[in-house]
């Protein structure tokens, strides 16, 4: 499998592992259309759902305050789009050395560093032509404890 690949997979597995803790589902569309990998579900209340683009990333790119990623054009304008279910980038950062990403023993599975999430709702068009630097900061972490908080949100106010 291709380095890339390998990323995808490894981001959605984080994702899953966050849900499952937080308590909710994920629910993965067979294709990719419109930069929505995934569907987080609840199963109580009013039912709250959140879309996301999962992305993965082991360059340097994390600063003092925020992590910067350049997202392709068309990630950027589908995630900005004003749609009925809220929709985030989840950008999985890893160690550069593959071999880091992961450790297990029968007592601890450690997955290496984490994820942010940032909100593009109603972001301002851009002129660019193959992508924009996104900077999400660094306390946007994204943990069951705070998806917990974006799924109480939406289920208040339908929105982030």
């Amino acid at each position: 499998m291709h380095s890339n690949d390998r990323k995808a997979r490894f981001s959605l597995a984080y994702i899953n592992a966050v849900a499952a803790y937080a308590g909710f589902d994920v629910v993965e569309p067979k294709v990719d259309i419109d930069s929505v990998d995934g569907m987080l579900l609840a199963h109580q209340g009013r039912r709250p759902r959140l879309e996301f683009q999962a992305k993965a990333t082991a360059r340097d790119l994390v600063g003092d305050e925020v992590v910067t990623f350049p997202l392709p054009m068309k990630n950027y304008n589908d995630l900005r789009m004003d749609v009925i279910i809220p929709r985030l980038l989840i950008l999985v950062v890893l160690p550069e050395c593959e071999e880091d990403w992961l450790s297990h023993s029968e007592d601890a599975l450690i997955i290496r560093h984490c994820g942010y999430w940032l909100s593009l709702a109603g972001a301002p068009e851009r002129e660019n032509s193959t992508s924009v630097t996104v900077r999400i900061p660094r306390a946007q972490r994204f943990t069951p404890e705070m998806l917990r908080t974006m799924m109480s949100w939406i289920e208040a106010k339908g929105c982030l």
